[in-house]
């Protein structure tokens, strides 16, 4: 087991700096218009509900992190507490889901464009987004950690854009119309498909749960982190989904970047071109460059563990993962060559992250099992019998199952058939493996 001690290095300043650098990205910049396509106006309560939601769902997560601190803490929990099987489905599940790569170069193009009108043809977004995937690959390539260098300004300059677009936008809100005009456009359905794209935008701080090994007093301050991090980062993007939605009509604003409100309410100014730079291209340059790292290091102790081949883990001598990170750069690559849209790109992604996180919930139950004395003298032993965490646990798996076919039921046929025969080619070559040997014995 990972302790956490002493000799930890983040502390709760630490954290919190890591938790918001993870919460604040580009999800709000690529799926809010998306958002506002599948419920219109209701997008403020979409935020609201994705938070809610996520926050129950992921609970046995954050209890298991509390007491049982891992690296690549999802997958070790599916394969430690549950099977190793079970870590090779998350595995697997958890990969396929890196192609949200591509939603960050494309969106980028579309929100540059913005600025210079030179790159609103699409094929010129493509070759945009394609150099940008291919610059940041380089970079990361030979080590360099710009991201991480630089994420405190960016954190900074990233809620200086957001605020700027509510102050700017707030007062333009009619809100006697708000919700008699365009609000729940697809009825409840439309605000749950919402919610679960935006699931994405609001959960980025349950990521510090990897890097719980390296928190002061894990157990008592990570949680907390996260929920605060969560509920403040939730009211922020709540704002910014009243301004986006009721600034303009619902039809300019659906699937569309942020600037086309921006725009109508800031006009062609300077505090426009700081939205633009440092909110939207800001977010979504930095959440790119450290995705490389943070995607293929997520993925190194599965390759060493055979997981996923071996030599994938190898490092340059830079000490970098450059197959995995070559893999993932293709991820990017693919989809924005080929011109997939972004909002197919977006429900196949996240339905593919959502769905590798129901995975490890069920490790809960196991933890007293496998570690009696860890858990008898926890603050949750009392707190959570086993009705109480199997309870917790058929909750978990219904709101992140229910998500998942939500975003995968407006998909086009043809993505989901390669998802579903995705994942089930995993499973039977996980049934296989522990057919065969037997066979042969």
């Amino acid at each position: 087991m990972d302790n956490t001690d002493n000799r930890s290095t983040l502390s709760l300043t630490g954290t919190l700096s890591l938790a918001i650098g993870f919460a604040i990205g580009s999800g709000i910049i690529t799926q809010t218009g998306i958002a506002i396509s599948m419920t219109g106006r209701s997008v403020a309560l979409a935020f609201l509900l994705s938070a809610v939601l996520f926050l129950i769902s992921f609970r046995p997560l954050f209890i298991m992190s509390s007491l049982l601190p891992k690296t690549s803490a999802a997958y070790c929990y599916s394969k430690e507490l549950i099977h190793p099987d079970v870590g090779i489905l998350y595995t697997y599940v958890y990969f396929l889901g890196r192609i949200t790569i591509a939603i960050f170069g494309i969106s980028f193009a579309q929100y540059l464009a913005s600025l210079l009108p030179f790159f609103e043809s699409p094929g010129r977004q493509r070759a945009l987004a394609l150099a940008l995937l291919t610059v940041f690959y380089i970079v990361n390539l030979f080590g360099i950690r710009f991201a991480a260098r630089v994420q405190n300004v960016m954190c900074i300059v990233l809620i200086g854009g957001i605020l700027t677009f509510i102050f700017a936008g707030i007062g333009k809100v009619d809100f006697a119309l708000y919700v008699q005009e365009d609000f729940l456009t697809n009825g409840f359905q439309g605000l749950y498909s919402a919610s679960s794209l935006l699931f994405f935008a609001v959960s980025g701080a349950y990521i510090i749960t990897d890097f719980a090994p390296t928190i002061k007093n894990a157990s008592r301050v990570m949680v907390k982190v996260i929920y605060g991090v969560t509920i403040v980062v939730t009211l922020l993007y709540t704002l910014m989904g009243i301004v986006a939605s009721g600034t303009v009509s619902v039809s300019e604003a659906a699937g569309k970047p942020l600037t086309v409100a921006a725009q109508r309410i800031m006009g062609q100014s300077g505090a426009y071109a700081f939205f633009v730079v440092g909110a939207c291209i800001g977010a979504l340059i930095t959440t790119l460059n450290s995705s490389f790292v943070w995607y293929s290091n997520s993925l190194i102790r599965p390759c060493l563990d055979g997981m996923l081949p071996k030599k994938w883990a190898k490092n340059n001598r830079h000490g970098v993962p450059f197959i995995l990170m070559t893999i993932f750069y293709l991820f990017g690559a693919i989809p924005t060559i080929l011109g997939i849209d972004l909002e197919i790109l977006s429900k196949a992604a996240i339905g593919l992250t959502i769905l590798s996180a129901c995975i490890p919930m069920m490790g809960v139950l196991q933890l007293p099992k496998k570690y009696p004395e860890l858990w008898k003298n926890s603050k949750y032993a009392a707190r959570y019998p086993r009705w109480r965490r199997i309870s917790m646990v058929v909750l978990s798996y219904g709101i992140l199952a229910t998500q998942v076919i939500s975003l995968f039921k407006s998909n086009p046929l043809w993505s989901n058939i390669l998802i579903v025969g995705y994942v089930a080619i995993v499973v039977i070559c996980i049934l296989l493996k522990r057919f065969l040997p037997k066979r042969a014995k």
